[in-house]
């Protein structure tokens, strides 16, 4: 009923036009300016009246209210979790400026009381479409809709992008790094490699293996990594199907979540990716954007997962 009486800019499905960009730069984007920390507790309480006015806008539309993912009218969310970060914010300012769709960034909330360490609220556009999922179907390349090659020229044009220091393993903004597969969720900012791999094997364990045999093994394997001679390139993070959203047409309308995005090794993207689920379609397609040259990596980095999984699995 609702939607033929409530105007569409209201509407809980409501998205802005946007530009599609047919090239994505291969310049290093400029890294934005974030504002001060006064301005950010301002944002923060307009943020935070926009939080509880989202639960009586849920409420109107008979949608879920998620407290993380606020959906507001005017094509708007907004982001509001303990990983939310200004690191995340400017990573998703410099991708939209060199053209990689994704919600547009509008405004960076502080709130240095909240009692769950949400300390950070990110104002941005909805985007349109629907996310990927997973699943154990074959690949194939050929019969895929655009937004497979078109997610393959974004990936493409920010591992071109040259980093501020071509050692320096850090966020967009110089400073420390968050994801869901590194220990304790955060680590860096980092000098070189060689303090980025202390680091991520300083919690290795004999604890899930069946023998020290097969300890000494995963750590043989896994310590290959810091024998390769690897670029630092842009990087999403955290490329999973569910980060890609595809509109009607098939085409690509938006790469979200940019929360653990920053400058790692090169195989950083595709071994996240790749490390589970070897047969899944998810695991194909990115093995054909550029994965298939990592092989070695993805074993090395499987293996790292096994001795450090108990530092970052139950937090």
């Amino acid at each position: 009923m609702w939607n033929t009486v409530v105007p569409r800019i209201l509407q809980p499905d409501f998205t802005w036009p946007r530009t599609i960009h047919y090239k994505i730069s291969e310049v290093t984007p400029a890294v934005p300016r974030l504002p001060g920390k006064t301005t950010r507790k301002a944002w923060g309480l307009f943020h935070k009246a926009l939080y509880y006015l989202s639960e009586y806008y849920c409420s109107w539309f008979h949608i879920h209210f998620d407290p993380h993912i606020v959906q507001l009218p005017f094509g708007l969310v907004m982001k509001w979790t303990d990983r939310t970060s200004l690191e995340e914010a400017a990573a998703m300012q410099m991708v939209e400026a060199a053209g990689i769709p994704v919600p547009k960034f509008l405004s960076c909330g502080e709130h240095p009381a909240d009692p769950s360490n949400r300390k950070y609220s990110i104002l941005m556009t909805r985007i349109p479409g629907i996310a990927l999922e997973n699943s154990f179907d074959p690949f194939q390349a050929d019969t895929e809709e655009p937004w497979l090659y078109e997610l393959r020229t974004c990936l493409h044009s920010m591992r071109q992008w040259r980093p501020p220091c071509p050692t320096s393993i850090c966020s967009a903004i110089g400073t420390c790094l968050r994801g869901p597969r590194i220990p304790c969720h955060i680590m860096g900012p980092f000098a070189n490699k060689e303090e980025f791999y202390e680091y991520l094997f300083s919690p290795a364990s004999s604890h899930g293996f069946k023998s020290i045999t097969a300890y000494k093994q995963a750590l043989s394997c896994a310590r290959k990594l810091e024998h390769h001679s690897h670029r630092v390139t842009f990087t999403h993070g955290d490329f999973k199907a569910h980060n890609i959203m595809v509109d009607d047409d098939g085409h690509l309308s938006g790469f979200i979540d940019w929360e653990s995005a920053g400058w790692y090794p090169e195989y950083w993207e595709f071994t996240t990716a790749m490390r589970f689920g070897r047969s899944s379609w998810w695991y194909q397609a990115a093995s054909w954007m550029g994965g298939d040259q990592y092989s070695d990596e993805l074993a090395s980095d499987i293996a790292l997962n096994l001795l450090t999984v108990d530092s970052y699995i139950a937090m």
